[in-house]
């Protein structure tokens, strides 16, 4: 006879991660979603035990508190449809989605890569995507909206996806070549994500075009095993993975809760990770170079305007002139973006220098000075643990 005074056993509600865990930047996410959960509620995780991967199809029949995934698919939508619980999908494959989505503003990744590319003083640009994927026409537009507004144009080339997972994994490689055989070096290519980006710069190598010398290439997502297994290591776009896993997780658990969001929540790209492959400047002018060469040269030292003129052999008004229309930027502007990213180096190699210090290494006159710069060239304050 059973015990009366005996409590029924409590389970912790257990949420669905359908998603590669193991991927770089969903790794990130998911650090994210664990973070929350663990100061907010009390999930347990279903995740794939060897593959590290739990498709929408995998998950018939369960029944769990609710799921973030990537629906990538119409069919992975109406799979989860089935399972009677809080879906967030991830994914932004699909322009429509029929769950609450979190995801990054793609148009301002596109924005952002194209100042960048600008920056380094690139006339002509391209963009690699993926037909029939709708963050990559997202990232596209907004690629484009930055450079046209800058005076420029970006030629397109777009392959088939392989999210069906029918495609051999050459599919494209001939067209991919021969688009970049129709462009003039030195150009700059934007893909929609890293893998694009490595296979940019194989193709590159295979067509005789030098990276970054000939041909700046730069990817989305910074997944640094992509990144830093190609050689020139590769430029990249963080996602703000763990800020996104944080949303995703609150999202979710006010879901569960019963409340009610709008169809989508959107959040701002991370930084900018600058590796080899874009590690470069396209300057024509010998005069131009010489006066690039010495700010980079000797960006620690107190440098004026008509130190970099004499170094030309131009004058001041040449000099300013010349930065504009190739740079995109001023003299002072490109040497504060020098120390800058310098600065950012040495935070990456010692997060714990002080302040004062780092200040000092990188030519500024103090902190202040320090911390305006990086409000002007990044849009926040220096992060040192110093």
């Amino acid at each position: 006879m059973a015990d009366p005074t005996r409590k029924s056993p409590t389970f912790s509600p257990e949420i669905a991660l359908a998603f590669r865990v193991g991927v770089p930047h969903l790794e990130r996410v998911a650090q994210g979603i664990r973070e929350y959960a663990q100061k907010h509620t009390d999930w347990r995780f279903l995740i794939s035990p060897e593959t590290h991967d739990l498709p929408p199809a995998s998950l018939e029949g369960w029944r769990g508190a609710g799921v973030i995934a990537l629906c990538n698919t119409p069919e992975d939508e109406t799979l989860l449809s089935r399972l009677n619980c809080p879906v967030v999908n991830i994914s932004g494959a699909l322009e429509v989605t029929r769950f609450m989505r979190v995801r990054n503003d793609y148009r301002e990744i596109g924005r952002k890569a194209g100042r960048y590319l600008r920056h380094l003083g690139f006339r002509r640009f391209g963009f690699y995507g993926v037909s029939g994927v709708w963050y990559s026409s997202e990232i596209e537009s907004g690629f484009r909206e930055a450079i046209h507004g800058m005076g420029f144009e970006a030629e397109t080339h777009r392959s088939t996806s392989s999210l069906d997972g029918s495609h051999r994994w050459n599919q494209g490689q001939d067209k991919l070549e021969q688009w970049l055989k129709t462009m003039t070096p030195p150009f700059a290519v934007l893909a929609a994500h890293d893998p694009r980006a490595t296979m940019v710069i194989r193709a590159c190598e295979r067509v005789g075009l030098r990276v970054p010398e000939d041909v700046a290439v730069m990817g989305v997502n910074d997944d640094t095993v992509t990144c830093e297994t190609i050689r020139p290591h590769l430029t990249s776009i963080e996602r703000n993975g763990n800020a996104v896993g944080l949303k995703i997780a609150e999202t979710l658990d006010r879901m569960i809760c019963g409340e009610s969001f709008g169809d989508e929540i959107v959040l701002p790209p991370g930084d900018i990770n600058e590796r080899e492959s874009s590690k470069t400047l396209a300057i024509d002018h010998p005069g131009l170079h010489a006066a690039v060469s010495l700010v980079e040269e000797k960006f620690q030292e107190p440098l004026s305007v008509d130190q970099l003129a004499e170094a030309a052999g131009k004058s001041r008004r040449w000099l300013e002139d010349t930065f504009r229309k190739e740079l995109d930027c001023s003299p002072a502007e490109f040497l504060t973006r020098i120390r800058v990213g310098h600065a950012n180096r040495i935070l990456e190699q010692e997060p714990s220098i002080a302040l004062g210090a780092l200040a000092n290494r990188c030519g500024f006159s103090g902190t202040r000075q320090l911390n305006q710069a990086f409000l002007r060239v990044t849009g926040a304050r220096v992060r040192s643990s110093g």
